[in-house]
């Protein structure tokens, strides 16, 4: 085999590592009642082959007591551009898994471009005994207009039927909370309490699962890697596996021609290659992501970042489960050279090109309008009272006296410049309009 570098892994053999990860989500979804659960990664980390090798018969036969009675289905969001999208193709591939294709004539379906939830219930009760698990890749979409809060408590409403046993699985890099408050749903919505407590993250491989990634396919073609080879691998691309599939696949294309790869120079023809994965990642991190992996990249103290000592905690340890940062010898580094260098050189040219390429329309002058941060203070002072401010605060997770100041308008000040340093005033938008409705 040769290495595999974009698509996601078919074959379990092609797979490698996650053990931990897999362990656990078979312990999630094979108790004796099904749970739900968010798997959470960076853009390349692997979700969806993570999920296909989950769902493969092989895998299920090797965890579960009995297999034969779980049906996965797997359906990518990015291709549901509606609601109605959803549960058309989630009916049809259940009717193509089950074997059953009609619902009896207690209910007559709905035509494709209507159908409903009520339709893929009709169409569960027929199987009381199946435990069905749906895989649900690419879940960022419903951050899209055509979903809305009421898509979230339909999804909820179907795993609390008892006429069937049914748990989803999403994969995102949005946690479910914050993709929640982008379509409006509240924090406190029964819709997360289905989930396992704690996300299963799709990090970096371990250290010998590094390795055999690295030595198996070069060594099948006949060209099999030194020590140095693989350190010098594992240097530049660190641990997530597109990037060691691909500084890897580079390295063995050298051998091939019979040349031996320069590490520096490896390094600066990979930047380039993989400069626009590297960019989707930075346009996906907020600001203070973004100022800490710069502050690591150039070997500078977190303490000189204008954020609390808990918030840069905090930030570390989420790029860390993402495997954008690890802990070396008691020293935090960015995940891989390749990336080092990306972070130092280049992301500053990708924050210049996104501004460059934002479209200059009505739309969005309209939306920059609603995020001025002039004229959210004048909302927030002119529609809230002080008590009212303090309940916003605790539905957006804060704690408002962590704000300076004791009046009405401080109190404001600092709860828009919380949002603005992390560049998401639109979720501060978005609670005020569920407060107050259209008011911005």
């Amino acid at each position: 085999m040769s290495y595999i570098v974009g698509h996601p892994i078919k074959r379990p053999s092609d797979f490698y590592g996650r053990s931990s990860q897999v362990a656990r989500f078979y312990e999630i979804i094979g108790g004796t009642q099904a749970q739900s659960a968010s798997v959470l990664g960076v853009r390349r980390a692997g979700k969806t082959s993570f999920l296909q090798y989950v769902a493969h018969r092989s895998i299920k036969a090797k965890y579960l007591r009995e297999p034969d009675n779980y049906t996965m289905i797997y359906i990518n969001m990015s291709t549901c551009k509606k609601p109605a999208d959803f549960y058309y193709g989630l009916l049809r591939r259940l009717q193509y898994s089950l074997g059953v294709a009609e619902t009896g004539f207690l209910w007559k379906e709905s035509p494709p471009n209507a159908t409903s939830m009520y339709d893929v219930e009709a169409f569960l009760c027929q199987f009381p005994e199946r435990r069905i698990i749906l895989l649900l890749d690419e879940f960022d979409q419903i951050r899209v207009d055509t979903f809305s809060q009421e898509f979230l408590t339909e999804l909820r409403a179907m795993t609390s039927v008892l006429d069937y046993d049914l748990a989803f699985v999403t994969a995102s890099y949005w946690d479910l909370y914050y993709l929640g408050t982008q379509i409006g749903l509240p924090p406190t919505s029964p819709f997360y309490n289905i989930f396992y407590p704690t996300p299963i993250y799709i990090p970096g491989l371990e250290e010998s699962e590094i390795d055999t990634l690295i030595q198996k396919p070069a060594a099948e073609e006949g060209f099999p890697f030194s020590a140095e080879d693989v350190a010098q691998i594992k240097q530049l691309a660190g641990s997530l596996p597109f990037f060691v599939q691909a500084t890897a696949a580079y390295w063995l294309r050298c051998r091939k021609s019979e040349y031996t790869p320069d590490p520096e120079q490896a390094r600066q023809i990979l930047v380039g290659e993989l400069s626009p994965y590297f960019e989707q990642w930075w346009r996906s991190f907020d600001n203070g992501y973004k100022e800490v992996l710069r502050c690591i990249a150039d070997n500078l103290d977190l303490s000189i970042l204008p954020y609390s000592p808990v918030e840069v905690q905090e930030a570390v340890r989420i790029l860390g489960n993402y495997g954008m940062v690890v802990r070396e010898d008691g020293r935090l580094s960015i995940n891989g050279d390749i990336f080092v260098l990306w972070v130092q050189q280049y992301a500053q040219l990708a924050e210049q090109r996104q501004t460059l390429h934002m479209p200059n329309n009505g739309q969005n002058r309209q939306k920059n309008n609603v995020t001025d941060p002039a004229k959210l203070r004048l909302v927030l002072t002119d529609y809230f009272s002080l008590e009212d401010l303090q309940a916003l605060c605790f539905d957006l997770g804060l704690d408002i006296d962590d704000f300076p100041g004791t009046s009405k308008q401080a109190k404001a000040i600092g709860l828009i410049e919380y949002w603005r340093n992390r560049r998401e005033l639109g979720r501060l938008v978005q609670a005020i309009r569920q407060e107050r409705g259209a008011i911005v």
